[in-house]
């Protein structure tokens, strides 16, 4: 299945590039030829076009890995199948109890042990579980449909945070005594030696920009007209210029130089965060259910009742996403003046300007369609964040950063 996945990946970029080099061909194959501001016009828009494609394949394929991923949370396999187990030891135990099963061999005896066992121990493993599940978020955070929106828009008017992040550490030899049972039945011990992992520093470094404005969706899409709404939230910090990429890819290239010797291991990592941000919020419209809150949550999980309570729960809901999208600025962006600004002064641009804009647009492109025809891939050793379009900045406001001491530790 991975391989079709991958091959269907493959075709999919190949023609996405040979249909943007055809309108390249086409720009330049003009006769006469074009100007050269409209040829820059067109292969901006060109540009702005593939990399809009280039993150529509990108972003699908990320839906795609998560989906997949979603089947293979081993927490939540675990947790069921130690909930099943739970309930077969316990049918088990009654079975017993009632034949005494005890009386037909000792064997038995041991069985039942061991169910006595499972049936003390694995509703702790679940309970455990169940505390830090996602049904157990969204019912923490479940609130009416006004208070959701006024706490989405409190978190679409705060600031971001970006910090780089060093976890240094290094591998210590350890050993333990382990008691095991020999062929004879006889109770040993034996010295064991295993390696543990310590760390001894966890730096953390933020990234001082100066500007910033929020690009989120205004409104919640797909929420129920009556019941209640899952809300899967996703943070997306861009950056808004060229300038300020290369400014925060310098300053982590130091970072990382700074602390790189620092212990025999040493992790980088990037971080983002929006103050009172939340991954998963719930929406109610219209009467609660009275059986989908903490209270009766805690109770059907005490009762060993949680796997179904949140099957039931989840049935019961519906489900969106809403992505909060960020762009930074390490200064003001250049925006050129318009007629209608006072100051203007018409100003034509030198052929080399022309010429050199054209070069380094053209470089982009074809850039962009060789990973393109080498098979794009999402995690492809990106920056960690993405530079946002050329004119995404363009008619909003912009906010003045503001940096804590906290902030800045």
């Amino acid at each position: 299945m991975s391989n079709s996945f991958a091959e269907a990946d493959e075709t999919e970029d190949k023609a996405t590039a040979h249909k943007y080099k055809t309108q390249l061909e086409e720009l330049e194959s003009r006769t006469p030829k074009p100007e050269k501001s409209v040829m820059t016009s067109e292969l901006r828009r060109i540009q702005q076009q593939l990399e809009e494609e280039v993150d529509q394949l990108r972003a699908t394929r990320r839906l795609r890995d998560r989906e997949k991923r979603k089947t293979v949370k081993l927490c939540r396999l675990v947790s069921f199948y130690y909930y099943v187990s739970f309930w077969l030891w316990m049918i088990y135990l009654i079975i017993g109890l009632g034949i005494k099963i005890g009386h037909y061999g000792s064997l038995f005896g041991v069985i039942a042990t061991i169910a006595v066992i499972c049936v003390i121990v694995l509703p702790f493993v679940f309970l455990i579980e169940n505390g830090f599940s996602a049904e157990r978020q969204y019912i923490k955070n479940l609130s009416l449909l006004t208070s959701a929106t006024e706490r989405i828009e409190s978190i679409r008017n705060t600031q971001p945070t970006v910090h780089m992040n060093a976890e240094c550490y290094h591998y210590e030899l350890r050993t333990r005594t382990v008691t095991y049972t020999d062929a004879n039945g006889n109770t040993q011990s034996r010295l064991e030696t295993y390696q543990e992992k310590v760390v001894s520093a966890f730096i953390v470094e933020p990234f001082l920009f100066t500007h910033w404005f929020d690009s989120s969706d205004i409104t919640l899409t797909d929420i129920r007209k009556v019941g209640i709404t899952k809300i899967k939230m996703e943070l997306t910090v861009h950056f808004g210029d060229q300038t300020t990429a290369q400014d925060f890819a310098e300053k982590f290239q130091r970072f990382q130089d700074e602390y790189r010797f620092r212990d025999v291991y040493v992790d980088f990592a990037v971080s983002t965060a929006v103050q009172g941000f939340e991954k998963r919020l719930t929406v109610c419209v219209g009467n609660k259910p009275c059986w989908i809150s903490s209270l009766w949550f805690w109770l059907a999980t005490v009762l060993c009742l949680g796997w179904p309570y949140r099957i039931a729960f989840n049935r019961a809901t519906g489900k969106t996403e809403y992505s909060v999208v960020k762009t930074i600025f390490t200064n003001i962006p250049y925006t050129p003046a318009t007629p209608t600004d006072a100051d203007y002064t018409p100003e034509t641009p030198s052929k080399n300007t022309e010429e050199n804009a054209i070069y380094n647009i053209k470089t982009n492109i074809q850039g962009t369609l060789d990973r393109l025809n080498g098979d794009l891939s999402a995690d492809e050793g990106d920056m960690p964040i993405k530079c946002a379009a050329t004119n995404q900045h363009m008619n909003v406001t912009l906010q003045e950063a503001h940096h804590s001491p906290q902030t800045a530790l």
